[in-house]
């Protein structure tokens, strides 16, 4: 049977992640066997248990790859045709692991640290520490022999590691009674609003909003298109007399498509914000800014470019992000629930001219 997955033969890119013969047959092999990984090795299990949502043959390609200092999502796709949000989020998984890892270090040595930084790519952290200079250059070279020391028996292996010393940020300023007040009489109000709803069988769209301070008083509150005026009316004077030992309020009742409130549910945060920093990330996108809307009904995304919307090659760049946005929302486990969901993407060049529209 004809191999699916094939390396294309040109690629600007591909020669730089340095691959032998070897490693390309594995990576294509563990895409067409798809076998379990190892989970009785205790060294991986931190890596894998992270790394639930990702395809094995990106795994595959990505741990092969990842400790190339050329090593780019794209140059990665290139190399296997494996879908490029699959490597994004194995990026991100591998990512939050190898911080897991970095964090238990400090906190079994309870490290003072105020700031973190780490390179993949680069295979670099930066460690900044509470304390003066003789106190950080003391512990240092502890500091960098235990985080590597875990990272190596985590299969991270051994960073470059940078120690210095960090500054306490600042907490800005104490607040005074009158605006712990206004905390305490906000969150007491929200309460009062919540039992109120509940008794009179409202039901909010969105979790409502009780906010006193200095500025205004303001109370939020969406409601479901299928409730009636009266019933809204009704709801207005009862917040009058819940609201009337705070003093007066400004007040927004919005109604709210709940076929559109669903499908935000359904998508959420995740799925949304896997789209917006998967298409930030990639530098070949050239994306510049994403935004999204639900309301109104369907999910509207719209993502700005670099790319001059007369630009020969615009439409071609525009294909390629709706196209793996689609590969995504079609394939991966994570978006199961949303396969079958009307959306709209448009893409927009420099000019503010439409490139495309899907």
């Amino acid at each position: 049977m004809r191999n699916k997955w094939k390396y294309p033969s040109h690629h600007s890119e591909l020669n730089q992640l340095r691959f032998k013969e070897k490693q390309m047959d594995y990576v294509l092999n563990t895409v067409q066997a798809d076998p379990c990984p190892d989970m009785t090795n205790p060294k991986k299990k931190i890596i894998f248990k992270r790394l639930s949502y990702l395809t094995t043959a990106a795994a595959a390609l990505f741990m092969l790859i990842i400790g190339s200092t050329h090593f780019s999502l794209d140059m990665a796709k290139a190399a296997a045709k494996i879908p490029y949000f699959s490597l994004f989020i194995k990026q991100e998984e591998y990512k939050y692991a190898l911080y897991d890892s970095i964090q238990n270090v400090i906190n079994e040595h309870q490290y003072q640290v105020v700031d973190l930084d780490v390179s993949i790519p680069k295979k670099k952290i930066t460690v900044s520490l509470l304390g003066s200079k003789a106190e950080v250059k003391t512990i240092k070279a502890d500091v960098i022999a235990n985080i590597n020391e875990e990272l190596v028996s985590q299969d991270f292996g051994k960073y470059k590691i940078l120690v210095k010393k960090g500054e306490r940020p600042d907490p800005g300023p104490e607040l005074t009674q009158e605006e712990e007040k206004y905390i305490t009489d906000s969150v007491e109000l929200e309460k009062k609003i919540l039992h109120l709803l509940a008794q009179h069988n409202y039901t909010p769209a969105f979790p409502i909003e009780a906010r006193i301070n200095s500025m205004e008083n303001f109370i939020y509150i969406a409601l479901p298109n299928t409730e009636s005026k009266q019933r809204v009316t009704e709801l207005k004077e009862l917040l009058n007399t819940v609201t009337k030992d705070y003093g007066e309020f400004r007040m927004r009742i919005t109604s709210i498509d709940m076929k559109a409130r669903e499908q935000e549910l359904r998508w959420g945060n995740n799925i949304i914000g896997i789209l917006a920093q998967g298409l930030m990330s990639n530098k070949s996108f050239q994306v510049t800014g994403f935004s999204y809307s639900f309301h109104p009904y369907p999910l509207q995304i719209k993502v700005k470019t670099s790319v001059q919307s007369t630009d020969p090659k615009a439409k071609e760049l525009a294909e390629e992000m709706i196209n793996e946005m689609k590969v995504f929302i079609q394939t991966h486990e994570l978006t199961k629930d949303v396969r079958n969901d009307e959306y709209k993407v448009i893409i927009y060049g420099k000019d503010k001219e439409i490139i495309l529209e899907e």
